[in-house]
């Protein structure tokens, strides 16, 4: 068997060694390219939305620091440091890397459905799981989800339980095994689905034998604005699953933790499905460098954001639309300008903007830290200027 010790004596590849390595220096023009960059205000992500060549500048620094411990196979090295460092923020007792969020969620409610023998999955209708992966649970775990509360950020209590007694009365005995919940809801804007409603479900599932599963992609921006620690929402589950790319600014990667017996063979079915990447430590290391300060970093940006939207109010140009029971996400319906000539001269005055609304005049715009860079009062002041 080849052990974490032998790996790195073999390969000779620490945290010292990398910091060893000798790197080129960027050049003039790529200085000046990454100044531009890094001062740019984006609204189209939840994280930075790095270029590549501020994100190859920053693992060159990391490297230089000796920040990365290359790992093998997705495991040791930096990719264990990530996973013992989400364990511990989550107040879970371990966690593993996976590529994909898509492939955490599928990986989470197989498992889960397999230990608590029931192939039914409650998802909400309007899930990532149900909608953006592919079918996969079905197609490749087969696995049966029950959408609920179609065109809702979530569903009730009663809605569940409905769920669940319907299922019990079929003629051919089956059972729902697993509750998925996603939040915030991606698909509703990055609203959040309720914290208390969470908490009934979850005493109630508990009581019932059915494991609990959060798809906790931006877990990390409804901490912020709900106060609640992570510890606290994650114990509402048997498992959760964060991004690495969303908040964390990775170029991929997620982490999926729970109980050390539940993740700890993890990785044969990760390599299973595909997912043993012979080295992911290009995205560990950047997921690890921004994990400890995101959310004081995030509640810094959201008062700068209300600040902003407030300023931008009064002007009778826009209006800042607030999504209920939302975390980063704002809508700005402008009165009059063309969104997509709007959008390219404020490129010019490097505030990015996604692509223009198709449901009202305007943008959906998300907050990240890129809101720090500047000052409310002059972000406002360039978007006012004619």
């Amino acid at each position: 068997m080849f052990s974490r010790r032998d790996f790195f004596r073999t390969t000779g590849l620490t945290a010292a060694a990398v910091g060893t390595m000798s790197f080129s220096p960027l050049s003039s023009s790529d200085k000046k390219t990454l100044a531009h960059l890094r001062s740019a205000v984006k609204f189209t992500r939840d994280g930075i939305d790095m270029h590549p060549l501020e994100y190859s500048d920053l693992l060159t620094r990391l490297a230089e620091e000796g920040k990365v411990p290359v790992d093998h196979y997705s495991r040791f090295g930096v990719v264990e440091q990530l996973e013992e460092t989400f364990a511990r923020m989550l107040g879970m007792e371990s966690a593993v890397f996976m590529p994909t969020g898509t492939l955490a969620n599928h990986i989470a409610v197989r498992k889960h459905a397999a230990l608590r023998g029931g192939r039914r999955v409650i998802v909400q209708a309007d899930s990532h799981l149900f909608n953006d992966s592919g079918d996969c649970a079905q197609t490749l775990s087969g696995l049966n989800l029950l959408p609920l509360a179609p065109g809702r950020t979530a569903f009730t209590l009663a809605e569940a339980q409905q769920a669940v007694a319907t299922t019990a009365q079929g003629r051919v005995k089956n059972r729902v095994g697993v509750i998925s919940i996603e939040s915030p809801v991606r698909r509703h804007n990055n609203a959040m689905f309720p914290f208390e409603d969470m908490k009934r479900i979850s005493a109630w599932a508990r009581s019932q034998g059915i494991a609990l599963h959060l798809d906790g992609a931006r877990l990390y921006n409804a901490l912020a604005h709900t106060g609640i620690p992570a510890p606290q929402y994650a114990a509402l589950f048997d498992t959760v699953y964060v991004s690495m790319y969303k908040d964390f600014n990775a170029a991929s990667g997620a982490i999926l933790a729970g109980p050390a017996a539940f993740t700890r063979d993890l990785y044969q079915t990760r390599r299973m499905f595909g997912g043993g990447m012979p080295q992911v430590w290009p995205f560990a290391a950047v997921a690890l460098h921004y994990a400890p300060t995101f959310l004081d970093d995030y509640k810094k940006a959201m008062a700068a954001a209300n600040k902003l939207i407030s300023l931008l109010n009064k002007d009778p140009r826009f209006r800042v639309e607030r999504i209920p029971n939302g975390t980063n996400v704002f809508l700005l319906h402008l009165n009059g300008p063309d969104p997509a000539a709007f959008r390219e001269k404020m490129l010019q005055k490097n505030i990015e903007l996604p692509a223009p609304a198709s449901e009202f005049n305007g943008f959906a715009l998300k907050i990240n830290t890129t809101l720090l860079r500047s000052t409310p009062e002059e972000v406002a002041g360039r978007m006012r200027e004619e």
